[in-house]
């Protein structure tokens, strides 16, 4: 009752200060509701599944907040009422793509010490393809990207490549049998189309090639032979 009874007072002091001034209040501001602590939540970031992401930044509105750690997580603290939505954006790193929605956050306050998580992907903006080249019966066959060779087949006819494109870009590859000596070879400079997908991935070229024989040397045509009567042999002879 004596906390009613004080504020009681200052609500009378509060009309009495229209005449006398705003100094006879101050004595009322120890009795206002002292100030409710932020609301905490904890956001977790990752570039792909199991891999976290630090130095994504948490904003709200245009102001920047804190950012994710080496473990991809970071506290943040929101001022605010309870059940009032707030929305938070995250702004990834460079080279990763930020989500075009933001976080909608519900405020409350949850008893304990364990904080609501929300997770957030940042993706890389390139991907990475391991392109393994295995080419049977073709040693020593340049691979060729663009009109120029990026590397050779070793002698057993496997050689590797690492590609780094955005995903949904295209990519053509074949294999170069127009050097000397492989005109036998089928088929002739073989090509295949890879495209790179949302995630790092790992494709083969696989491609068998045939050696056509070579050819027999061929004499001319026979020319006939006269057989006259002396080459003729008759019975009793």
């Amino acid at each position: 009752m004596a906390i009613v009874d004080e504020r009681a007072a200052c609500i009378r002091r509060s009309e009495a200060a229209l005449l006398l001034g705003a100094a006879s209040v101050l004595g009322c501001q120890s009795l206002r509701e002292p100030p409710q602590p932020p609301f905490e939540i904890a956001v977790r970031v990752e570039s792909d599944p199991g891999h976290p992401l630090p130095g994504a930044i948490i904003m709200k509105g245009p102001k920047e907040g804190p950012s994710t750690g080496p473990d991809g997580r970071v506290v943040v603290k929101i001022q605010g009422v309870e059940g009032e939505a707030v929305d938070l954006t995250v702004k990834c790193p460079p080279d990763y793509i930020s989500p075009q929605k933001p976080i909608n956050v519900l405020l409350h306050r949850i008893a304990g010490s364990k904080l609501v998580e929300y997770d957030v992907s940042c993706p890389p903006s390139l991907r990475r393809m391991v392109v393994a080249i295995r080419a049977d019966n073709g040693p020593n066959l340049p691979v060729m990207y663009l009109g120029r060779e990026l590397t050779r087949t070793d002698t057993t006819g496997a050689a590797t490549l690492l590609f780094q494109l955005h995903p949904g870009e295209q990519f053509d590859l074949s294999l170069g049998t127009g050097e000397k000596g492989n005109e036998r070879m089928r088929p002739q400079n073989p090509q295949q189309s890879f495209i790179m997908r949302q995630t790092d991935d790992i494709v083969t070229f696989d491609q068998r090639f045939t050696v056509l024989p070579k050819a027999s040397h061929w004499a001319g045509p026979v020319r006939p032979v006269r057989i006259g009567p002396k080459h003729i042999a008759y019975p009793g002879q």
